[in-house]
């Protein structure tokens, strides 16, 4: 709308200087065509496109070497031909504000000819420094022959001239950083304001609205092109595609991460770049693709390599990658990846209050995971109080910290203290747990320690919505976690048919998805053993109790062990090879006694002294199954309670054996 003169044929110039020092356009020509028209005016004007060395830089290197080629030189000294003068000519043409470009055609061709002259151009500002590297460049053999005193000069002026190189590239460094945290500031707002912009607007409405409701309705918003730039988009994508993550609603984190990685291709910041695409890798490995999940975060991590700039982005995706390895099994790894963003974190001196209880968490997840429950049990109560004295433990994040912190517990052997931190969770998502909010990894959860207490009917009825809600929300992982659990359940309800359709149901899932030393196909063949058992079967219990066992021992998971080791008992239990089980349950309790905290009571080392206290008594020895039934006796009735069948049966054993 403004009167067109001379300064905008000096734009279209610049343009055309561009491609001819650059072999390329200021923009990506393609990724503007496929914007449309709007988005090439809105480009234009707002975005600043890079220097023409930069563009060089950033080619491949083929085309760095066709580039250069062409121009007559080689692909290292084009882009160090451009930095500078003609890095300065080029950009006055093409600033965004007109009266900053030359005035005329006439003046721009007069500073292209004092760059051939090696003569300050009026591009650049003006120095000493500048000028006396020009007068060296335009006078070379006076210099080299001059006297003494003349050679000392030149050594002055040489001097002068790389102190005002360092001087520039620590102003362009500043500027960099300064542009760099204007960046961060303006995603920040960004947020912000669509955050404002939801709760006000929702507020306004008067009707009520769930956490899901607003990250559809934020995501429908960034349709329309709410955000300012491309870089706040791709910011607030993966903002909205976390957080429904969170929610466990994983199909539509997909598709917003992916929009998110995908308009991230065509932006420069590789921080921004690396995040959505760790993130997008995590929602991909999550849907059980694994391999390319895993691949998209290494290439994060290479993206930002060590720059210090990037540190919270190389800490999330650390995060991403321990994340991925948890979900595929191998958890020696996800510890490692956890314990390097913790150690990135404190050691880069910024460090916030949230990203500390973040990170925190994942430490203690991870080391719940490669089986190091007391480790991590110590890590659950530190996070915890750090939530809490943040005022955020009744948050869905608290939920979160409880479920794992539950889980833990449960791998101790004490499943009513689990209980009722699971039921905490519950209750901070989503009341009595029927409504959408509570996730389907916490059902399930709750529905395992419910298993072990033996309230059979509501493990059934809470691991059966859990595997719903986890099927139409495309979580695999949940999907067979559930599956798994149904199978137990069944059996002990004595519904065989069920508990084998299950398992049918689980395996091919699982040998899709999973890597072979997952520590699941263990736990699959211990089942199909009591599967066999329960029918009497103990050939065929054997042989797949011996392979669960040999499934363990090459997974990186050895937290479950132990009680495949029971399982394996209980079989030679029943064929009378009571050598073996005895042998096999003394191992399982050296390996119970190894991670359990000690004086604290364990319902899993429980049952492996309640084994011992059968096997004991079919060999004939009283007094020693009556000590093995005490001792299940001291730990059962704290953790099941006292009229658990496994307590009644450990009690009558003291008392008759």
């Amino acid at each position: 709308g403004l009167d067109i003169d001379t300064r905008s044929d000096i734009y279209s110039l610049g343009v055309l200087l561009y491609v001819l020092l650059a072999g390329r356009t200021p923009f990506d020509e393609q990724a503007l065509m496929r914007a449309g028209l709007d988005e090439i005016h809105r480009t234009i004007r707002e975005q600043d496109p890079p220097v023409p060395s930069r563009r060089v830089s950033s080619l491949t290197q083929e085309e760095q070497t066709t580039a250069a080629q062409r121009r007559g030189l080689d692909a290292t000294r084009l882009s160090s031909e451009l930095r500078g003068d003609l890095d300065r000519i080029v950009m006055k043409c093409l600033e965004k504000n007109r009266a900053r470009r030359y005035e005329t055609a006439n003046g721009l061709a007069m500073d292209l000819w004092r760059h051939l002259k090696s003569e300050p151009v009026l591009a650049r500002p003006d120095s000493a420094g500048y000028r006396a590297a020009k007068f060296i460049r335009r006078h070379r053999v006076p210099v080299l022959f001059g006297s003494v005193i003349a050679l000392a000069l030149a050594i002055g002026l040489v001097g002068t001239v790389i102190q005002a190189r360092r001087a520039d590239r620590a102003a362009r460094l500043a500027s960099e950083q300064r542009d760099f945290a204007l960046r961060q500031l303006s995603r920040a707002e960004a947020i912000n304001d669509l955050n404002a912009f939801l709760l006000s607007d929702a507020a306004s409405s008067g009707k009520p609205f769930t956490a899901s409701d607003l990250l559809t309705r934020a995501a429908h918003i960034l349709d329309r092109d709410y955000a300012e730039t491309k870089e706040n988009r791709v910011e607030i994508l993966v903002s909205i595609g976390q957080q429904f993550l969170t929610l466990e609603d994983d199909g539509r984190a997909r598709v917003i991460l992916a929009k998110a990685y995908e308009l991230s291709r065509e932006v420069v910041d590789r921080g921004l770049r690396a995040k959505a695409g760790a993130a997008y890798g995590n929602a991909l490995a999550i849907g059980g693709e694994f391999g390319r999940g895993a691949e998209l975060v290494r290439e994060a991590l290479v993206e930002i390599g060590d720059d210090p700039r990037f540190v919270h982005t190389r800490v999330f995706c650390l995060l991403r990658a321990s994340q991925i390895a948890r979900e595929q099994g191998e958890v020696l790894v996800a510890l490692e990846r956890a314990l390097e963003a913790q150690r990135t974190l404190r050691e880069s001196g910024d460090v916030s209050a949230l990203r500390e209880l973040s990170t925190s968490m994942e430490v203690a997840e991870a080391y719940r995971m490669a089986g190091r429950s007391r480790q991590a049990v110590a890590a659950f109560e530190r996070a915890f109080a750090q939530m809490t004295a943040l005022g955020r433990d009744d948050t869905e994040k608290a939920a979160t910290l409880l479920n794992n912190w539950a889980l833990t517990l449960r791998s101790l052997g004490q499943p009513a203290d689990a209980e009722r931190l699971f039921r905490r969770a519950v209750a901070i998502s989503g009341g009595d747990g029927a409504g959408p909010e509570v996730s389907p990894m916490l059902l399930n959860n709750l529905a395992w320690a419910l298993l072990e207490l033996n309230r059979l009917d509501e493990a059934a009825e809470l691991s059966e919505r859990a595997y719903e809600k986890a099927r139409s929300a495309g979580n695999e992982v949940v999907v067979g976690q559930s599956l798994n659990l149904r199978s137990f359940i069944y059996r002990e309800r004595g519904d065989l048919a069920r508990a084998a359709a299950m398992l049918d149901e689980l395996e091919p899932r699982w040998k899709a998805t999973m890597p072979e030393n997952y520590i699941g196909f263990a736990m699959i063949a211990s089942q199909r053993s009591a599967q066999a058992l329960a029918l009497g079967d103990g050939r065929t219990a054997l042989a797949e109790a011996y392979r669960s066992i040999a499934l363990a021992e090459t997974s990186d998971d050895k937290g479950a062990l132990p009680g495949l080791l029971i399982e394996r008992a209980k079989v030679n239990l029943f064929l009378g090879d009571l050598d073996r089980a005895h042998a096999d349950v003394e191992e399982a309790i050296a390996a119970r006694k190894l991670g359990a905290d000690p004086g604290a009571p364990s319902s899993a080392l429980a049952r492996a002294y309640l084994m011992l206290g059968r096997i004991l008594s079919k060999q004939n020895k009283p007094d020693e199954a009556r000590e093995a039934f005490a001792v299940a006796l001291q730990n059962f009735e704290p953790t099941l309670g006292p009229d658990h069948p496994s307590t009644v049966e450990a009690r009558e054993g003291a008392q008759n054996s």
